[in-house]
Formats: C-alpha cells, structure tokens, sequence
C-alpha cells in the first residue's frame, strides 16, 4: 500500500515533468519559427498552409498551459486529501473543479490538433479511432470532476447545515 507522501510524490513528478515539457515547448516554438518542415518530410501535405499553421501553434500553447494547471491543481488536491486529510474542505472542491475544467480544455485542444493534422495532412480516414476516443475520454473526466466537485460542495454544506441544527 502506498503511503501518503509517495502518493503526493507522485503527482510532483508529473507536476514537474509537465513543467518542464511546457517549458521545452515555449522556447523550441520560437527558435523552430513555427517551421514544420520536420513533418513535411515525413507527412506530405495534402493542401497549402496558411495561417492556420499559427492556429496550431497557438493551440500547442494552450495544451501545454492547460496541462500544467491540470497537474497544479490535482497536486494540490492530493496535498489537501491525503497528507492534510480535508475531506470537508472547500479548497479541495475549487482544485477539484478546476482540474476538471482544464482538462476539458486539454481534451479540446487535442481534438482540435487531431482535426488540423487529419485536414492538412489526412494522417487518418476516420475521426473515431482509438486516439480520438482518449481525447473525449479527457473531456468526460473533467466533467466528472467538475460534478463531483458539485457533489462535495453540496454535501459540506449539507454537512454545516446539519452541524448548526445540532
């Protein structure tokens, strides 16, 4: 069984890991020029690029910070859950939601980059392939975490309500 700082050691590696591939990618956007000439070699495009090519790398910026607020906000949660042991807090409700809501962003942008790689590149004929169906998986797991951040908000204060009676 896993003890409870490894369990939060766990999500600093991740946390930290995330960091630095987000880190790699603002400084190698720039210096590449936002050049894709490495997949050119490698994937022939089937139409001409035009400014959507910086509506990738926007995109690629907004994965990469939405990935490290993901990994922000579910390491403070499992600091407040399981080394503090709050499971009444309303801390643990906002970093709950709040991973939920950039993982539904995370999920978004990657169904976005899938869709610019099929469109200019037509990497893959149909959309529903196991990657794409990963990438809507993100999206259902942030609306679960955002309900059951819902659910926990409601029960703490269900929980105040029933303490006040008392």
């Amino acid at each position: 069984m896993l003890k409870k700082s490894s369990f939060k050691l766990i999500f600093d590696i991740l946390f930290y890991t995330v960091v630095i591939n987000a880190i790699a990618t603002f400084i190698m956007m720039p210096i590449e020029g936002f050049d894709i000439s490495f997949s050119n070699s490698v994937y022939e495009p089937k139409r001409e690029f035009s400014s959507s090519i910086y509506i990738a790398a926007i995109n690629e910026i907004i994965f990469s910070v939405a990935f490290v607020f993901v990994a922000y906000h579910l390491r403070r949660a499992a600091r407040l859950f399981m080394i503090n042991g709050e499971f009444k807090s309303f801390n643990l409700v906002k970093n709950l939601k709040r991973s939920g809501q950039f993982l539904i962003i995370l999920g978004l942008s990657l169904v976005v980059k899938k869709i610019f790689l099929e469109y200019h590149f037509e990497v893959t004929t149909h959309f529903f392939q196991s990657n794409s169906m990963i990438y809507l998986l993100l999206i259902v797991i942030g609306l679960s975490f955002i309900r059951l951040s819902k659910m926990l908000k409601l029960s703490i204060l269900a929980k105040q309500e029933q303490d006040l009676t008392i």
